[in-house]
């Protein structure tokens, strides 16, 4: 045994660690069983850790048997793995080139306490178990002896089921000798090229089969070959004429003969075969006396018999020569002549015996195997008549046997071309013999040749494909189709089996008797639409021979897939008041069946089906093309949201289903309206003594556009200002006093405002007019000496009492301001005021969020080139107040808060009644003819009119940015439904004019800052009502 283990098995490692020791071992294939692997004990190093008793103490077994397929077993005291079954190595591990056993034995002592597990990894080494084999040892080709030389017949490579390449095949080789082909062996990306190439030209009359060995050998240390034997048959052509045997034959016939007597056999034989070579018979009809011969002769077009036709009469001449025509059945047929000399004589004579004995015992039956020269039978010949009456000649009328004179024995006949029994089962073997007399005498004697099947040829399927067809999602055992072949050999060589080759039988079993082949596996269109697959019919022969056909195989198509939407969601954008039957989009979905499984239609989702044109302005084609219904208005609305479905037309039919959102653009189809001056209400008054700079009024206009040069708002007097006392702010609106008029008396400006948007390629404007009047001052009243002092005590207590009542309201104030705060602390939920308006998302940016906590604050910060004005906004839990302030223009602006009724709101109204209320009165005030008088407090106004002119116009063009910046919670992402359904609050009340309740709120423009922080910026200067 450790003979054996030095020569077959070799330890490669031994690996030990802290935790585990893996062992390292090689086994040759196909070992008998029992052969020792290694010896886990020795080879583990556990001897080195332990001492020698708890070592000799160790019992060894596998920790999973499973793992070692039972193909190992292990000596539970010495350690040996052994063998426990001739191990295959293809059959374990196929074509890998590595093959591993890995499993784990434990090494426990009973005695001691100990445990050791040893991690096994064997190695299957490969040897050299298989020869080549070719796919069928015979193989049967057909090469026209017209080819010409380069003609090639590709043949089929060889398998060798050794796994490993060394072991594979390497060469091929023709070892047959003196054949007009030369052999190839070609490396390609798909195996190797087999083919043999026509060298020389062939000649199916010298030769008309070639058999060619071809050899292929793998690269074992003891190479083993596999051959592969090529029958190359040479297939006729029409290049040999009918030859006689003779071109002159001269016979006697004696005038007593009867009719039907035959005069001679004639024969001709054409090298060519089938119909090149079947040779037909007739009298030339170009010779001499042809009537004559036709009247007493006749001659068989196929055997080339002449008789006789009519019975001889004295005066019929002694001698003819007739002329015979013996012509093949090719295309175009060839021709050949022989001349037939009859001499006519009356002498009496015997007819010679003829017998004919075959040789194949008792059945008669010839191998259609046995090759030319083979002897199958003997003829005797006998003949009473003595001198030339008993000398004799035979011949046989055959092309596939001749005679041969056996010294005094008589004649043996012998096979001269090689027998098939598919073509002929039997034949026909006449002999005649004939004797020298005069006339000759002559006798024919005919026999049954039997010919005897061999297997040579291979089953034939009626058809080399077969086309067929099954559905997807099919069950197991459903038929597929029928093949059915047919064998040309007897008996058991016919008898047939069908068969798949393994890599088909995943897919398809076959019943080995009927040729039915049916399902054996689930089919799936989609994964693949077609195979294509072989099958063998095997006959029962000795050695079997093998016919194989190609099925191909088509999966027809289920309604098994959806459709499926090429995008998750389908974004649109139109523009406004283009009209109906505007195309808006195509909607695009796939399908994976085909046909019309494949065909999709595309509808609204039913919840959006059917709807008026006011509610659903869009339509769908089946085609998926969206178009519009009816003229679109984005101040209507901006933006549509409707489910739509995909419907694929197969049976039954599927849906899936997706959303389309249409985005509505903007066009500059509103003018700008103008809140104030109106028709009802355009007259305002300043006095002539008003600073110059004074703002007189302001223009309030707004634009229900989208943000933008279609919204935003251009200020300017058309008319009326012929005298330049006024000048407008271009962006803000606002009317200052340019320069000092005198007058003697109150006097009307009627100016015509023209408010336009800020559209370069189309304006929208308005206009309106607006009354000024010029005020005087009013008369100073004469105040007496003595009343001085009174006036001076009247404005003191009232100062005082200004100041008793403002430290009372902010004391109220403090207070109430603590109670909300205590109140707020003791409530732990958020109660956010959100109203709603749609802004449809920019580039770049999504609207701003107002999920905020109650601590979140919202700041504005108004850059004036005056004076500092804000506005803020505070979220409380209890309230959402927006208040603006600015002290420059208190006089024409009011505050606007919304918020739950609480103490918040009432401090705030306290706020603004107290301190902005008479402000806000008088800008109401200003709105009639006697309201505005403006008292200058200094006759002297420091500057000029041009300076304080000029000032105005550049200070009022700066057009101060306002921010509004909206902070993100770092706790919430920035997602675009967390800044949707804003609505925003105009604080310049609508209200105050009772034809600007219908007026909706102009939104800011949004734009980003950063990824935490959002900003609206307002255009507007700084008397413009501010909006958020």
């Amino acid at each position: 045994m450790e003979v054996l283990c030095s020569l077959y098995f070799l330890i490669i490692s031994v690996t030990t660690g802290a935790c585990d020791i893996v062992l390292n071992l090689t086994l040759r294939e196909e070992e008998p069983v029992s052969t020792l692997v290694g010896n886990v004990a020795s080879l583990s190093g556990l001897q080195k850790n332990m001492t020698p008793e708890v070592f000799q103490s160790l019992r060894y077994s596998f920790l999973d048997q499973a793992k070692t397929d039972d193909l190992f077993r292990i000596d539970n005291e010495a350690g040996d793995l052994l063998t426990n079954a001739v191990i295959d190595r293809e059959k374990q591990c196929g074509f890998n080139q590595d093959c591993l056993f890995k499993f784990d034995v434990a090494a426990h002592s009973p005695v001691y306490s100990r445990f050791e597990i040893l991690s096994v990894l064997v190695t299957l080494t490969d040897i050299n178990d298989h020869m080549p084999t070719f796919p069928s040892s015979i193989v049967n080709k057909t090469l026209s002896e017209s080819a010409v030389i380069g003609t090639t017949i590709q043949l089929d490579e060889a398998l060798d089921l050794d796994s490993t390449s060394q072991n594979g095949i390497q060469s091929y080789t023709m070892i047959t000798a003196d054949s007009p082909f030369l052999f190839s062996a070609t490396k390609t990306s798909e195996g190797v090229s087999l083919q043999l190439k026509l060298k020389s030209a062939i000649n199916r009359e010298n030769i008309d089969n070639y058999e060619l060995i071809i050899v292929a050998v793998d690269g074992g240390s003891d190479p083993r070959t596999g051959s592969l034997t090529v029958n190359v048959e040479v297939a006729d052509e029409n290049d040999n004429s009918p030859q006689f045997y003779r071109d002159v034959y001269d016979v006697s016939l004696r005038e007593d003969r009867d009719v039907g007597f035959q005069v001679i056999q004639l024969t001709a034989t054409d090298k060519d075969i089938g119909a090149n070579g079947q040779v037909a018979y007739k009298f030339n009809v170009r010779q001499s006396f042809l009537a004559e011969i036709n009247e007493y002769f006749m001659i068989n077009e196929t055997t080339g018999k002449i008789t006789l036709k009519n019975k001889l009469s004295q005066n019929t001449k002694k001698r003819f020569n007739i002329t015979v025509d013996a012509s093949d059945q090719g295309k175009p047929p060839k021709v050949s002549q022989c001349i037939v000399r009859v001499s006519i004589i009356d002498v009496e004579n015997n007819k010679p015996v003829v017998r004919i004995t075959l040789l194949s015992g008792s059945t008669g039956a010839i191998s259609e195997s046995s090759s030319v020269g083979t002897v199958i039978a003997h003829v005797t010949v006998e003949d009473s008549d003595s001198g030339s009456n008993g000398i004799v000649t035979c011949q046989i009328a055959s092309d596939h046997f001749q005679l041969q004179t056996v010294l005094n024995r008589g004649y043996i006949v012998v096979i001269s071309q090689p027998l098939d029994r598919e073509l002929s089962d039997k034949y026909n073997l006449s002999v005649e013999c004939s004797d020298q007399g005069l006339p000759p005498l002559s006798t024919l004697s005919t026999i049954v040749v039997p010919i005897a099947d061999v297997n040579d040829n291979a089953p034939l399927f009626y058809k080399t494909l077969y086309q067929a067809s099954i559905r997807e999602n099919n069950a197991f055992g459903d038929g597929v189709t029928q093949v059915l072949a047919k064998d040309r050999d007897l008996g058991q060589n016919s008898e047939i089996r069908y068969i798949l080759p393994l890599e088909s039988k995943e897919k398809l079993a076959i019943n080995e008797d009927t040729g039915v082949i049916t399902a054996n596996y689930r089919f799936d269109r989609e994964n693949e639409s077609s195979y294509s697959l072989l099958v063998l019919a095997v006959d029962k022969g000795d050695p079997a021979l093998t016919g194989t056909a190609t099925i191909q195989l088509t999966v027809s198509d289920e309604n098994d897939n959806k459709p499926t939407f090429t995008v998750p969601m389908f974004q649109f954008f139109v523009m406004e008041n283009m009209g109906p039957q505007l195309k808006v989009g195509s909607l695009s979905a796939t399908d994976l069946d085909e046909g019309n499984n494949q065909k999709i239609l595309f509808d609204f989702h039913p919840n959006f089906k059917n709807l008026p044109s006011s509610q659903m302005p869009f339509e769908i084609l089946p085609s998926g093309s969206i178009s519009t219904r009816r003229d679109l208005d984005r101040e209507d609305r901006n933006k549509y949201t409707f489910d739509i479905v995909a419907i694929d037309q197969g049976i039954p039919r599927l849906t899936s289903t997706s959303r389309v959102v249409v985005y509505v653009a903007d066009q500059n189809d509103n003018k700008p309206f103008i809140t104030f001056p109106l028709f009802s209400n355009q007259t305002v008054s300043v006095s002539q003594l008003a600073k110059i700079g004074t703002i007189v009024t302001q223009i309030r206009a707004y634009d229900l556009d989208e943000t933008g040069p279609n919204s935003q708002l251009r200020y300017s007097i058309s008319a009326g200002n012929e005298k330049d006392v006024f000048s407008i702010g271009e962006t803000s609106g606002s009317i200052y006093l340019k320069r000092t008029y005198e007058i003697t008396k109150n006097t009307p400006f009627k100016l015509r405002i023209n408010v336009s948007d800020m559209n370069v390629s189309h304006m929208q404007s308005s206009f309106q007019d607006l009354t000024i009047v010029l005020t005087l001052p009013p008369p100073t009243p004469q105040v007496l000496e003595d009343g001085g002092t009174k006036n001076i005590i009247i404005t003191v207590a009232v100062v005082i009492l200004t100041i008793v009542l403002s430290a009372v309201i902010i004391t109220v104030i403090i207070i109430l301001r603590r109670n909300d705060q205590k109140l707020l602390q003791s409530k732990g939920q958020d109660n956010l005021v959100k109203t709603m308006y749609s802004l449809p998302p920019l580039d770049g940016c999504s609207p701003p969020s107002l999920d905020k906590s109650p601590s979140d604050k919202v700041t504005s910060i108004v850059d004036s080139p005056r004076k500092k004005k804000g506005v803020s906004f505070t979220f409380e839990e209890e309230t959402t107040q927006i208040f603006y302030s600015d002290p420059m223009d208190q006089g024409q602006r009011g505050s606007g808060s919304y918020s739950r009724p609480d103490n918040s709101q009432i401090l705030n109204s306290l706020f603004v009644d107290g301190l902005g209320r008479s402000q806000y009165k008088q800008q109401q005030d200003n709105m009639s003819d006697s309201s505005g008088e403006v008292t200058a407090s200094d006759s002297g106004r420091g500057g000029s009119d041009l300076d304080l002119s000029m000032h105005l116009s550049k200070s009022d063009e700066r057009h101060p940015r306002r921010t509004f910046k909206f902070r993100r919670n770092p706790d919430q992402g920035l997602h675009r439904n967390q800044y949707e359904n804003i609505n925003y609050v105009n604080t310049h009340d609508p209200r105050s004019d009772n034809q600007r309740e219908a007026i909706p709120p102009r939104p800011p423009r949004l734009s980003c800052n950063s990824d935490t922080e959002l900003q609206f910026h307002s255009e507007d200067s700084q008397t413009n009502p501010s909006y958020v």
